[in-house]
């Protein structure tokens, strides 16, 4: 039988999710130490706490039809009542399913923007990465031109409500991005002007500081809970818990996205800053452990992320100029992973034009590695494969391309 839809946009409120982050971003700026001050700069904090606090925008991609088979309605008499004595009666329609995909986050799909109008968009089902609507329709006596042109319009304004929607939420994500990162630099350079006051009046007392702004400071607890397996329980090189990596991987992502769409002075950091943005992205998740520049094996590594005498995540950060490069640059990141190693990234940044012909160069160079084994399905929101590292041991590797142009 039929069930009754629910309308997009209409559960919660966007303003006020956005006073739920802004509360959150001012709580974790204002206790920020001085030694996170003194290693990254008021612009690149300033991104981080923007994109971490920010959501990314919705992307609408196209839309999939695919026949729904037939269903039962309910039929109602002309004055809406059911006929008495005979229970209700049904009728078959047709049906057709429309899935609208998207990315992004469902949950952004339950927001009202503050610009909407008394009719939003209904929907039948809401996944992880696609929107549902049913459309039923009879074909007794009819023609099926007028059926398809009526299906063909019906189609047309849910497609049409839906983007013109979501284009307002996300004005709406665009609107907050930019007023956090101005609010997050204001709020840093404030807490500069806080730590260095400390410092002059204790350094003035006479107090030693030991070099270090911990004493004194309340730092937030942002470590994550890591359980790992124990070394002498771990026969398999796999000893990383899917979870964290995948964490990593998403907040890679929100920072990507994020200065992608920033300003040009941004996109113009050089390979080091950019590699300081994501490596202070990932240690306000994981309470300060990640390294830069870290010798791991037969080399330094951009980004690795300790944990117990074992790595948790190791990253190399690069500039793309083609693919015998990106080839090196996987040769580099897998010659430096130990058989202990089993989670990796290799971020490249590309100032040249035609970006989706360097991602697909990029995926290509990956497949034809001669340490590639296979792409891993399983990831569904990245781009992850098997290597085999010169051990032996296998190990995954997320391939991530940003787009500095």
């Amino acid at each position: 039988m039929a069930r009754n839809r629910s309308a997009l946009f209409c559960d919660y409120n966007f303003l006020d999710l956005k006073r739920e982050k802004q509360e959150e971003m001012k709580n974790e700026t204002s206790s920020l130490t001085s030694e996170e001050l003194d290693e990254n700069s008021t612009d690149s904090l300033a991104i981080i706490f923007s994109s971490k606090y920010t959501p990314s925008q919705i992307e609408l991609h196209d839309v999939i039809k695919k026949d729904g088979g037939q269903v039962e309605k309910e039929v109602q008499n002309r004055a809406g009542i059911p006929t008495p004595g005979r229970g209700t009666p049904t009728r078959k329609y047709e049906r057709l399913k429309v899935k609208f995909q998207f990315d992004g986050d469902k949950k952004l799909f339950r927001y009202k923007p503050s610009s909407y109008n008394f009719s939003p968009p209904l929907y039948d089902k809401l996944r992880k990465s696609e929107v549902v609507r049913y459309f039923d329709f009879r074909t007794q006596n009819r023609d099926a031109e007028e059926v398809k042109e009526e299906l063909h319009s019906d189609i047309e304004d849910w497609k049409n409500d839906v983007r013109l929607w979501v284009e307002n939420l996300n004005s709406d994500i665009r609107q907050m991005r930019e007023k956090f990162e101005n609010k997050a630099r204001s709020a840093i350079e404030r807490r500069r002007g806080e730590v260095e006051t400390k410092t002059k009046v204790m350094e003035d007392l006479g107090v030693d500081t030991g070099g270090s702004g911990s004493q004194g400071f309340v730092v937030p607890e942002k470590k994550r809970s890591i359980e790992l397996p124990k070394l002498e329980d771990s026969s398999s090189p796999d000893i990383v818990p899917d979870n964290h990596y995948l964490e990593i991987l998403g907040i890679i992502d929100d920072l990507g996205v994020n200065i992608e769409r920033s300003a040009e002075r941004v996109r113009d950091l050089d390979e080091e800053s950019l590699r300081d943005i994501f490596l202070a992205g990932i240690n306000s998740h994981y309470a300060g452990i990640a390294q830069g520049e870290s010798f791991n094996r037969s080399g330094k590594t951009d980004i690795l992320l300790p944990y117990e005498n074992r790595n948790l995540f190791v990253a190399e950060c690069k500039f793309w100029s083609g693919q015998a490069q990106f080839v090196d640059a996987m040769d580099q990141l897998l010659g430096n992973l130990t058989v202990r190693d089993s989670h990796a990234c290799l971020m490249m940044f590309s100032r040249r034009a035609r970006f989706d012909e360097i991602r697909r160069k990029a995926e290509k160079a990956t497949k034809s590695h001669k340490q590639f084994e296979t792409e891993l399905p399983d990831y569904d929101d990245h781009d992850v494969y098997r290597f085999n590292i010169d051990s032996g041991t296998p190990v995954r590797v997320a391939v991530k391309v940003f787009n500095l142009k």
